[in-house]
């Protein structure tokens, strides 16, 4: 088993009922916390919970949100699971249940962390070597990370309004009802959590590919390591709007990636056996997802009707996408991470086939060496430097290099095409169309707006006044 996660099945029966969280108004203290190996099954119990479907798993990547991204060509015979989603009609009762779980699996989640961050320091002498500054650097990370996608689902487009009231962040374990913050405030109180977990992860800046000794550290791309911590912050830096500390935090990845996040080979990315499909080497940040098979089987290999699995394109879109008509079927991601089905075609993104380094098994990516480039691209002073970075991925994919002299307005639109072909079946693109208010998501005539960038809080929250 790969992953943080060689104990996770020891973990998994540990952590039962830690995983099987209280309704929020009777959220139980863990009684796991009496020891650094309590301390290490609470956080990987954390990070198993992220990788079920209601998050990362599926909703988060695949599913929901890339449906809500107009990813699949969805019609009402044979895509039900998503129509509505495609559609953008929320106050369905198939979106509504997406959604209530995004919400509840996300705050129930950051109970968790608040529950390591709440009991570590008191407990600091229980740890050895440098697992204290780890767990809880980790910790704190995650509960970042889980606070700034519940507000790029629940809050408004910070393009509109950063002071605007959006979600609540949430700090203690416990019963308690917090404030709705603005976005600019969530944002900050994630850059604040993810400042302290930079300096307590600066302790060991490596990246391990391999088993060590303690099971914790090993395949440390799969935690919120200090490298995604720098990646978080420069992903939020730009949704704040402040280009310049998104630049530098992109930069901090970029200029000492070194061997540590080395660009997939085109061999690799096309191999018979041990496809790297997921760019593994590349991942700032992966979840070990214990049943992404299963979901896989059913959304990108189950024929629903006519040969068609739940998350398929046609190969006019396909094609569109990739550019097949003006250079781009030279692009690694077209040749190796789609397979026809009749005459649909779907991702092989998290296929399972023909794996045996376990490395390679059931992860999904949540932040990539990629996204810098993208970030730099857009942040950098010129559009000469702008499309340098840009074209550094570009070579990387296959793709003939740009013009240096392009417009800023074609460096935008080049940016945007990258977001669309780099992250498939990942759940990026809609935040992209978000953060930027676009008048529309392409692929639907609808007009964009609130009315669809903002995620209705589940009844119950509002019923219960947000009790986490």
């Amino acid at each position: 088993m790969s992953v943080l996660l060689m104990a996770a099945s020891v973990a998994m029966v540990g952590c039962k009922k830690w995983l099987d969280v209280s309704p929020k108004t009777q959220i139980r203290e863990s009684v796991l916390l009496s020891d650094e190996q309590g301390f290490k099954d609470a956080l990987t119990g954390t990070y198993l919970k992220m990788g079920g479907n209601a998050l990362y798993g599926q909703n988060l990547t695949m599913g929901f949100l890339d449906a809500l991204a107009q990813r699949y060509a969805v019609s009402s015979s044979s895509h039900s699971f998503y129509q509505s989603a495609y559609r953008f009609n929320y106050a369905d009762n198939s979106a509504k249940n997406y959604i209530s779980a995004i919400w509840g699996g996300l705050y129930s989640t950051i109970a968790n962390t608040n529950n390591i961050i709440t009991q570590i320091d008191e407990k600091k002498g229980l740890f050895s070597n440098n697992n204290f500054n780890q767990i809880k650097g980790e910790a704190l990370a995650l509960r970042a990370l889980l606070h700034f996608d519940v507000l790029r689902m629940f809050g408004a487009s910070p393009a509109v309004d950063l002071q605007r009231k959006s979600v609540p962040y949430v700090t203690r374990f416990g019963v308690s009802v917090y404030p709705l913050l603005p976005i600019a405030a969530v944002a900050d109180s994630c850059l604040k959590d993810l400042a302290e977990a930079e300096q307590l992860l600066s302790y060991d800046k490596e990246v391990r590919n391999a088993f060590n000794q303690d099971p914790f550290l090993s395949y440390t791309r799969n935690h919120m390591n200090y490298w995604s911590v720098k990646g978080l912050q420069a992903r939020i830096y730009l949704y704040k709007g402040e280009k310049a500390n998104a630049l530098n935090a992109a930069l901090a990845v970029i200029n000492n990636k070194g061997d540590r996040f080395p660009f997939v080979s085109g061999t690799s990315a096309g191999a018979t056996v041990n496809r790297d499909r997921l760019y593994y080497t590349e991942h700032l940040f992966g979840l070990y997802t214990y049943k992404l098979k299963a979901y896989t089987e059913a959304y990108t290999k189950t024929n629903v009707v006519g040969g068609t699995p739940t998350t398929a394109t046609t190969a006019t879109n396909l094609n569109n996408l990739y550019e097949i008509s003006s250079g781009g079927s030279s692009d690694i991601r077209y040749n190796y991470l789609f397979t026809a089905f009749a005459s649909s075609y779907a991702t092989t993104r998290y296929w399972q086939d023909d794996l045996n380094f376990e490395y390679l098994k059931n992860l999904v990516p949540v932040i990539r060496l990629s996204e810098m480039y993208y970030i730099a691209a857009e942040c950098a002073g010129t559009p000469e430097a702008g499309v340098g970075y840009l074209n550094t991925i570009r070579s990387a994919r296959g793709l003939s290099t740009l013009a240096t002299t392009i417009s800023a307005t074609a460096l935008t639109t080049e940016i945007l095409k990258e977001y669309k072909k780099e992250f498939y079946a990942e759940g990026q693109l809609f935040y992209y169309f978000k953060r930027l208010n676009a008048a529309k998501i392409d692929g639907n005539s609808l007009a964009a707006g609130e009315a669809v960038y903002m995620f209705p809080m589940p009844d119950n929250e509002i019923e219960f006044a947000n009790r986490f």
